[in-house]
């Protein structure tokens, strides 16, 4: 949790926050390295993005990736609930809606509560690129599913404050190149996210209050035991063979992997108290 700058907002207007989450999208251009997969679902997937994350729970994959292939056509279940459109334009459509309402209600910061870069994070290994830096891969996807999506009257500037999601880790692995998302603080205006979990406090001088936001990273509930449901376990040894991303402050391993997320939320718990109590 590194202490970062503390925010003062001026003005005697309504001050407004957004909150957002579960919003990030693919971006199959990208070529990735060391055994990630290119993140392409379905026809055009292969173009840079954003693209929506095919997922449906009451709807088999496959059926539903053929739903986005033929935009409704021929061969789409009805029971897959598609909708060309909407559907196949998910992060576009709630980020025009995010700008209409900015536009009018001028938010002074986003809450970002993760769930960033789908289907699996920035897809390289952690601590391939020093924290200083910033690689093609991690530097063309915030371009093209964040700030090139989230921008325009009201949204241009505003701080998002920001923490990682599951699929950030790696969806079911902690593999992915999560520090890179950390690391973009540096590199961005308006990305806030300077650890796994921090504390952002914010003034507003001219109305004579402040508000302290805490941002916490609870992913404790995705990382089970490394030997449970390899699908939606960010600890499963299926897909970690050989993470390690001690390097980083991550775990060293998918062994310790349950137990480095359950301390750390542990840590947090006691961190905030602490903080409370100043």
């Amino acid at each position: 949790a590194l202490p970062i700058s503390q925010m003062v907002i001026p003005g005697h207007e309504p001050m407004h926050f957004f909150a957002i989450g579960d919003w990030g999208g693919l971006d199959g251009f990208v070529v990735p390295q060391n055994g990630f997969a290119r993140m392409i679902q379905y026809t055009g997937g292969e173009q840079p993005g954003p693209h929506i994350f095919a997922s449906g729970r009451d709807c088999v994959l496959a059926d539903l990736v053929l739903c986005f292939n033929n935009h409704g056509g021929p061969g789409c279940v009805p029971g897959c609930g598609y909708t060309e459109g909407v559907d196949n334009m998910a992060q576009v459509l709630v980020a025009e809606q995010m700008k209409r309402r900015a536009s009018e209600k001028d938010p002074k910061l986003v809450l970002n509560v993760g769930d960033n870069f789908y289907w699996g994070g920035i897809p390289e290994r952690c601590g391939t690129t020093p924290m200083e830096g910033l690689s093609y891969i991690a530097g063309h996807m915030f371009n093209t599913i964040f700030n090139n999506i989230y921008n325009g009257e009201g949204l241009a500037g505003k701080p998002w404050l920001s923490v990682l999601g599951n699929h950030d880790y790696g969806g079911r692995s902690f593999k992915s190149a999560w520090d890179a998302q950390i690391a973009y603080t540096w590199h961005s205006d308006r990305w806030v996210m300077p650890g796994q979990y921090f504390m952002q406090h914010v003034e507003f001088p001219d109305q004579n209050f402040s508000v302290d936001v805490y941002m916490l990273d609870s992913n404790k509930e995705d990382a089970l035991s490394p030997e449970a449901d390899p699908n939606h376990n960010i600890c499963s040894f299926a897909h970690n063979p050989g993470a390690d991303c001690a390097k980083v402050g991550g775990p060293s391993s998918a062994a310790d992997c349950t137990n480095y997320f359950l301390k750390l939320w542990q840590d947090q718990v006691a961190w905030v108290e602490a903080k409370r109590s100043e």
